[in-house]
């Protein structure tokens, strides 16, 4: 079954390390870079529409605008004055909940939890690790390292870790890019 995504952009791209460099030379720039992004996503490519939604609320236009890219497959929307991205997002997801597959790829729990509710699923993007970061990893599994515990068994305090079921990724198919 083909998907509908809906992305929140600022929110996606205020959480990637390599857009937020770009951003501080260009906003304009940094929305490109997403935009290619989310294009060239592995995990997005079965997508029917991608609608990336960027927030036009404080200093945008008095009406929504939005473009089409990609042949139709990507919709981008500024959203009007008065009106957040969130809201749009919630608004296009209640809108057609129950008639398609939806996704919403965000990391704002306000909206994680309206999707939820209007049975559409949610997920955050992530980057694929790259070569040097999965070295990392495999030495730091070999080492015994990986959770990031020593070998040490000396208790220094109440544990802030997470259960190790939390631990584990869940079913909620995170797309990485």
């Amino acid at each position: 079954l083909m998907q509908e995504v809906f992305v929140d952009g600022y929110n996606l791209l205020r959480t990637d390390p390599e857009l937020m460099m770009l951003e501080r030379a260009g906003l304009e720039a940094a929305r490109e870079a997403l935009i290619v992004r989310l294009l060239n996503a592995a995990g997005l490519k079965s997508a029917r529409t991608i609608t990336v939604v960027f927030d036009g609320h404080k200093g945008g236009y008095a009406y929504e605008r939005s473009e089409k890219r990609a042949n139709g497959r990507l919709i981008i929307i500024y959203s009007k004055i008065g009106e957040s991205a969130d809201e749009v997002i919630k608004r296009m997801v209640s809108a057609k909940a129950g008639q398609a597959n939806i996704r919403v790829i965000t990391r704002d729990w306000e909206i994680k939890n309206s999707v939820s509710q209007s049975g559409a699923s949610s997920g955050v993007m992530k980057r694929r690790p790259s070569v040097e970061q999965a070295r990392q990893k495999l030495k730091a599994e070999e080492d015994g390292t990986a959770d990031g515990w020593s070998g040490s068994t000396r208790k220094k305090g109440p544990s802030k870790r997470p259960k190790k079921n939390e631990r584990k990724p869940g079913p909620d198919g995170d797309i990485y890019w």
